[in-house]
């Protein structure tokens, strides 16, 4: 992990690809985020409204051509992941519990909520086939 000092030592390289890339940004924005690849990575989806991976990946290469480590940039998207891989394999655990516990259940609610879907996609299609009435139609009849 980079620490704040190197990448102070080397900003003005760092703000020269940022200023390349984004022509957009002054020298005194840059200053006000200096040393700080949050900061810096929040301004930029900010101004430009890109993606945070994308803003991402653009400053850890921009870090890596200016000799700076920066594997950290992405530890709170890392985390983020970890995360919501945990709760869907909880989910999927009480799922299959509450199916061992109560099988004809859910066999019963599967039916139904398949049922409905049916119903559903089946009115959608035809409604899409019926043409809507004109006011031709209206007075032809």
């Amino acid at each position: 992990m980079a620490s704040k000092q190197e990448m102070k030592d080397n900003w003005e390289q760092i703000s020269g690809f940022v200023k390349e890339k984004y022509g957009e940004f002054t020298d005194g924005a840059l200053r006000q985020v200096e040393g700080n690849s949050q900061k810096l990575i929040a301004m930029i989806q900010e101004k430009t409204g890109q993606g945070r991976e994308q803003i991402e990946a653009f400053v850890h290469d921009v870090y890596e051509k200016a000799g700076v480590q920066c594997s950290h940039l992405s530890q709170a998207t890392s985390e983020f992941v970890e995360s919501t891989g945990e709760s869907i394999q909880r989910g999927y655990e009480q799922t299959t519990q509450v199916i061992a516990k109560r099988p004809a259940e859910s066999v019963i609610a599967a039916l139904v909520v398949g049922l409905i879907g049916g119903v559903m996609l089946g009115l959608s299609i035809a409604s899409a086939r019926r043409p809507e009435p004109t006011w031709r139609n209206g007075w032809r009849s």
